[in-house]
């Protein structure tokens, strides 16, 4: 008996295997794709954290990140403006981005773009307004959206405007003795804002890779689903430390260094981060920060 010959596959056969086998591999990547965002796509969150900046600290960072960037006017105002209202999860980053059908219309908040440039501009040189806004609706305000409260941009960016005014920062620091062109603990200021509003706030601060300096940058309240003040413990931000320092009357939440003195940096024009400064202003400076820390290690 002859042997047998091995069967020749057609080229068209080959080319319809390769197809199914290409549909249903796709088919089922597609699957699992949706499966995957499904669950990663949990927009479900708990507060909101209302974030608020010195302009001349983000100024700072923004110049340090890269050699020639460069800030608007908002970063010489002498009052804090607001960053963002953020729809968070408490022990995770986000939601964001959770409503791609709602994009950023400006004509919605044009009736108040005039406060909006007051107490809500962007710093970045980078970011027109609209460009910052844009992302701020599009990143958080959508998430926002499922709340009665929010229901388009106008009613998103108004509320920011009023809780800047409600909760005033510069007022509270100044109350509290806290001024621009000191260094303070952090624990000062942490307590201040504390003892004003009743609730822990958290306190973010941004240190130059250069001269080491810390400066006080941001100054995060929580608020409940009804906009009632809730503690801002549970929220978790991308920083390269989380420190959560005990001290009476709560947790003190800040990712500022525990171990390292803050500067409130006066307004814009600043000595960028890195800058070198001449021997004698070095020595000044370094004399005033030695001062505040003897008279806060003594106190």
């Amino acid at each position: 008996m002859p042997p047998m010959q091995p069967r020749k596959i057609s080229p068209t056969t080959v080319i319809i295997a390769i197809t199914l086998f290409i549909f249903v591999s796709c088919s089922l990547m597609n699957s699992f794709y949706k499966i995957i965002t499904n669950r990663l796509n949990d927009n479900s969150w708990d507060v909101y954290i209302f974030t608020q900046n010195w302009p001349a600290s983000v100024c700072l960072s923004w110049e340090e990140k890269q050699k020639g960037n460069a800030c608007f006017g908002a970063a010489n105002k002498t009052s804090w403006t607001v960053h963002g209202i953020w729809p968070t999860k408490l022990g995770t980053i986000g939601p964001s981005f959770c409503n791609m059908s709602l994009p950023f219309y400006p004509e919605g908040i044009y009736s108040i773009k005039d406060e909006l440039n007051e107490v809500w501009s962007p710093i970045e040189k980078h970011r027109k307004s609209n460009v910052f806004w844009k992302h701020e609706w599009e990143k958080h305000g959508t998430c926002a959206d499922t709340m009665p409260m929010y229901p388009f941009e106008y009613s998103y960016f108004n509320q920011g405007i009023k809780w800047s005014r409600q909760y005033n920062l510069t007022t509270v620091l100044s109350n509290a003795g806290i001024n621009p062109g000191k260094i303070y603990n952090v624990s000062t200021v942490w307590s201040a804002v504390k003892d004003a509003y009743g609730k822990n706030p958290h306190i973010v601060c941004f240190t130059d890779t250069a001269s080491k300096s810390s400066y006080i940058m941001e100054i995060r309240i929580c608020f409940s689903k009804t906009f009632e003040l809730v503690d801002c413990d549970g929220i978790k931000l991308q920083t390269r430390w989380d420190h959560r320092r005990k001290q009476s009357g709560g947790g003190n939440f800040t990712d500022c260094s525990p171990n390292q003195l803050v500067e409130y940096p006066l307004t814009s024009p600043f000595p960028p981060p890195g800058t070198v400064q001449p021997p004698e202003d070095v020595f000044i400076l370094d004399v005033l920060k030695a001062i505040q820390l003897l008279s806060w290690a003594t106190s």
